[in-house]
């Protein structure tokens, strides 16, 4: 596991640097949070995003990279934990995947009375295209507190086992989804 934790910081770092070829950036605002969960308030903490909109001469399009700075749960016995950067990584080919995942979202929450998922029911996923060999999942999921999230996997490695899950609540699916449209529009207002 150790070794996951070392390659997805290694990861994070190349996402924002300006080392691969051809990079550009801009920072624009957005009101997308991630929730994590805390075992001290055993309930989902917000976490605010930041937002880039990156080019690069490797990858095809625009791509937005989402991030929101967070706390691992546990790994070990002596119940320490460690700060994680919780990702979001979007191309312009992957737009589509993420609308699907957020659509499937909204019809469970239309139901008269939505299902439970205490554990998290897959709906999607796909293949980055920023950052080869990293997979985005995206699921149901309940609280036993009631509370209804889209569930977001990161996963980087072969093994099929998420390196870390974060949840989106349902006011940012919906910021989530504007920042979508604005993306697909070019009407993003960016700065440096």
């Amino acid at each position: 596991m150790n070794s996951n934790i070392a390659i997805t910081i290694t990861a994070l770092s190349l996402s924002s640097c300006g080392s691969i070829g051809g990079y550009t950036e801009n920072h624009t605002e957005t009101k997308v949070s991630f929730s994590e969960y805390s075992a001290h308030t055993n309930n989902y903490l917000n976490k605010q995003t930041r937002l880039k909109v990156a080019q690069t001469g490797l990858v095809s399009g625009s791509t937005l990279l989402y991030s929101a700075q967070g706390s691992s749960s546990p790994i070990s016995t002596n119940n320490s934990s460690f700060n994680v950067t919780y990702p979001l990584w979007i191309n312009e080919s992957e737009v589509d995947d993420v609308e699907y995942a957020i659509d499937k979202y909204r019809q469970w929450q239309k139901q008269e009375t939505p299902d439970k998922y205490l554990l998290t029911l897959p709906i999607n996923e796909y293949v980055s295209e920023w950052m080869n060999g990293v997979t985005f999942k995206f699921g149901l999921y309940s609280t036993k507190q009631g509370r209804d999230f889209l569930s977001v996997c990161y996963e980087f490695s072969e093994s099929g086992i998420c390196t870390f899950t974060y949840m989106i609540d349902e006011q940012s699916v919906e910021l989530l989804s504007n920042d979508l449209q604005k993306f697909k529009q070019h009407s993003f207002e960016l700065g440096s």
